[in-house]
């Protein structure tokens, strides 16, 4: 019989989450025992932890070094909160079928539009340059804290709206907030963003992981992540990326700004092919950036 322990983060959003792969681990292997392990940000960082650093480590560091220091067996992270190259000795296990991918409006109570006299909320510099397409009268400002501290800065007036995850809300009982859901291609999720990431030292094997783990979400996980990678090295601009299959095709969407300029590109390939998706679209956007 197997004892691990389940990392996550120490906020309800991601505790849910946690829960959530608990139950598809019990469902492939009922003799499993499982014990959660919420993991603190070091105190300085809590305010910090947005899209922003999710791409430099920060937002997963701690998970990493439970992980690495034995503290906990498996850690269950949001994709898309996790940096394209994971540090040495840790590896995904699992990759969970992917929620609503989708991002959302969400007005203060009471309110049935934005009010102009405040800024939309949105975390992530890439939500940013692409809602200040769709509101350009609007001031997009930056917000940081979890989904309840944002949404209590909302209702009190700092922010006329705010833009948020549709699974978050969904997954925090609060969908009922959702005043407008945007698309994939007029707000490009970020890459892996709907998907959570089970995360284990490498070489260790954990069948009962095998509950977890879908083909699709994979396959979306490498096309999206092999795009964000190739732009590491380019500052931290903002990035994104969405992958949908249908057919054994995937259509790849993807977004990049050099905080002056924005393009997407979209690309259709074999299911086969995700990762030369993600490296051909890189290669096009590189060379728009570099030649204008």
């Amino acid at each position: 019989m197997e004892r691990l322990r389940i990392g996550c983060r120490d906020n309800a959003l991601a505790v849910i989450h946690a829960k959530r792969i608990m139950q598809k681990i019990k469902g492939a292997d009922s003799s499993c025992q499982l014990d959660m392990v919420t993991v603190a940000a070091a105190e300085e960082q809590v305010l910090e932890l947005t899209e922003e650093t999710a791409h430099n480590g920060t937002f997963a560091g701690e998970l990493d070094r439970a992980l690495l220091d034995g503290s906990i067996d498996l850690a269950v992270c949001d994709l898309g909160k996790l940096p394209p190259q994971l540090p040495p000795g840790i590896s995904i296990a699992a990759y969970s079928a992917r929620s609503d991918a989708k991002d959302t409006l969400v007005l203060p109570r009471g309110a049935e539009h934005p009010d102009m006299e405040r800024p939309i909320g949105a975390s992530g510099a890439h939500r940013r340059m692409q809602a200040g397409v769709l509101y350009p009268r609007f001031d997009i400002a930056p917000i940081r804290g979890d989904i309840q501290s944002r949404l209590k800065r909302l209702d009190c007036g700092d922010y006329s709206a705010l833009i948020l995850s549709c699974d978050a809300l969904a997954r925090l009982g609060i969908r009922g907030r959702s005043s407008r859901v945007f698309s994939e291609q007029e707000i490009v999720p970020l890459a892996g963003q709907g998907i959570l990431a089970v995360m284990t030292r490498e070489n260790e094997v954990h069948d009962c992981l095998s509950g977890v783990d879908d083909f699709f979400s994979r396959c979306c996980a490498k096309a999206e992540r092999t795009f964000i990678e190739s732009f590491e090295d380019i500052c931290n601009n903002p990035v994104a990326a969405f992958a949908q299959i249908q057919d054994n095709e995937m259509q790849l969407t993807v977004f990049y700004s050099d905080g002056e300029r924005s393009c997407k590109r979209q690309l259709t390939g074999p299911l086969s092919e995700a990762r030369k998706l993600g490296e051909r679209l890189a290669g096009e956007v590189k060379q728009w950036y570099e030649h204008g």
